[in-house]
């Protein structure tokens, strides 16, 4: 059984690959293709994994290689797969956690790689994930719903707060800031952990990402002073932070929360 799921975790991450490499572009899925001359890849190089073995690590048109992502994702998808069933293989659990999975590791990717977290990827998993808030039972509507405006809200207001502060230096500088803190994507993402996470768990999920985002930009600045390459204003992609304290407490770390704390 776990050969089988592990299978299917890394069909999922050949899927997030395949996503990842066409979303920012086009809006819409398609083929794999190489992501540096665009030529269709072949079937054997549709997984990463087996790329190599199958001697289509390297584009045939222009020679470049797969990239070690591609073997990256579809690892953490096999891991992530295998530890959902092993930690509750009811179905219903099983599936909607693979599906939370699946949507915040191709966030993840894609926000990293470009700094976009895309309404096209956003919209959809709102809806689906507001229904499937709304029939469980431990949710209803109520939780998912303000969990959903919570989380929105929140984002919202340091989305405002990042713009003014970005319009006063700007003022201040004479120059305008290409880079802010948070952008409307990450609006959109907090609205998203809200309507997966529900309400409170909401409020501990984005001040967790709030906060390992700060500790990394703390220790990412410090390097780069010791190297001397610091360069202020430098934003860094905050949807995988958020992302980060949303799976904590989406994957068990609620119900350690409300053991230890009451919360």
């Amino acid at each position: 059984m776990l050969l089988l799921i592990g299978l299917l975790g890394w069909i999922l991450g050949g899927v997030i690959n395949a996503l990842a490499d066409s979303l920012p572009h086009l809006r819409k899925p398609r083929l794999p293709r190489c992501i540096h001359c665009g030529a269709q890849r072949t079937p054997a190089a549709w997984l990463g994994i087996t790329a190599w073995p199958l001697g289509a690590w390297r584009c045939p048109e222009c020679e470049k290689p797969r990239g070690l992502r591609a073997v990256i994702v579809e690892g953490i998808a096999i891991a992530g797969a295998v530890l959902l069933h092993l930690y509750d293989p009811s179905a219903i659990s099983f599936w909607t956690g693979l599906l939370v999975g699946f949507v915040f590791l191709l966030i993840t990717v894609i926000d990293i790689e470009h700094r976009l977290i895309l309404e096209v990827v956003s919209l959809p998993s709102m809806a689906v994930f507001g229904i499937i808030g709304i029939l469980r039972p431990d949710f209803g509507w109520w939780k998912t719903l303000l969990g959903g405006l919570v989380g929105f809200g929140i984002v919202l207001g340091l989305f405002f707060l990042g713009s003014f502060f970005a319009r006063w230096v700007a003022l201040r500088r004479e120059q305008e800031l290409d880079e802010v803190a948070f952008g409307f994507g990450d609006v959109m993402l907090a609205g998203l952990i809200g309507l997966i996470v529900g309400w409170p768990g909401v409020v501990v999920a984005i001040l967790l990402g709030v906060f390992t985002a700060g500790a990394f930009s703390l220790i990412y600045i410090l390097i780069t002073i010791l190297r001397r390459q610091y360069s202020p204003f430098r934003a860094i992609p905050y949807g995988p932070f958020l992302i980060l304290g949303a799976a904590f407490i989406y994957y068990g770390g609620a119900e350690l929360l409300q053991a230890a704390y009451g919360l």
